[in-house]
């Protein structure tokens, strides 16, 4: 299955309820964010459009990563959403307040013959392993509320908890995510996620050394 096939949302468990009950994802203040590069970025070219304040969250298109986890889950506090990704893509292009793209990664001295549409999906190339997507709410109509946007039911495919979790810690928030799993979400599969104790991985290593004894 290949990889671009999925958009991922690592965030913490305590959001996970409110996003089943409400499908919506949260849309933060870039300014709180901890990479200054990323939140000055957004600052900056949201002096072109100074009646607005632009909202954001960050999703990824790579395969699992440690640090994925460990920041942005938080550990033992975290969880990770699975979305289809062109069905998450034509929900945010429901909202004509949105924009979305996958992140570019770039030099300094390769922003000078950027397009200026690209400016808010711009990276330091340091980063380019996180093969981040990026959504950004650029206004907010009347009504609306701007720190979430909502996504459908179906483009929601899998959950997976965190690999700190004990068996009897894993039980326990499958069967309360379960019981949020109704009617139009009953599809969307739970797991734990196995990064930290890979059995294939080990068992291979097993097998080499042990021919050499």
């Amino acid at each position: 299955m290949p990889m671009n096939r999925w958009l991922k949302k690592y965030t913490k468990l305590e959001h996970l309820e409110p996003t089943l009950r409400a499908l919506q994802l949260h849309l933060g203040d870039p300014k709180e964010w901890d990479d200054k590069n990323d939140s000055e970025c957004i600052r900056i070219y949201s002096e072109r459009f100074p009646e607005h304040e632009i909202r954001g969250t960050c999703l990824t298109e790579a395969a699992d990563r440690f640090h994925f986890w460990h920041v942005f889950g938080e550990r033992e506090k975290g969880v990770c959403l699975w979305y289809e990704r062109d069905s998450l893509i034509d929900d945010i292009k429901q909202d004509g307040s949105l924009l979305a793209d996958k992140v570019r990664y770039w030099l300094p001295a390769e922003l000078s013959q950027l397009e200026l549409r690209l400016i808010p999906f711009a990276k330091r190339k340091q980063y380019r392993d996180e093969c981040e997507f990026r959504v950004l709410r650029m206004h907010t109509n009347p009504g609306m509320s701007a720190d979430k946007f909502s996504f459908s039911a179906n483009s929601l495919k899998r959950i997976y908890l965190n690999p700190w979790l004990s068996p009897k810690e894993v039980k326990r928030e499958k069967d309360r995510i379960s019981g949020l799993l109704k009617d139009h979400l009953k599809h969307v599969r739970v797991m734990q996620n196995r990064s930290l104790k890979q059995k294939a991985w080990i068992d291979a290593v097993s097998a080499r050394v042990g021919t050499n004894r």
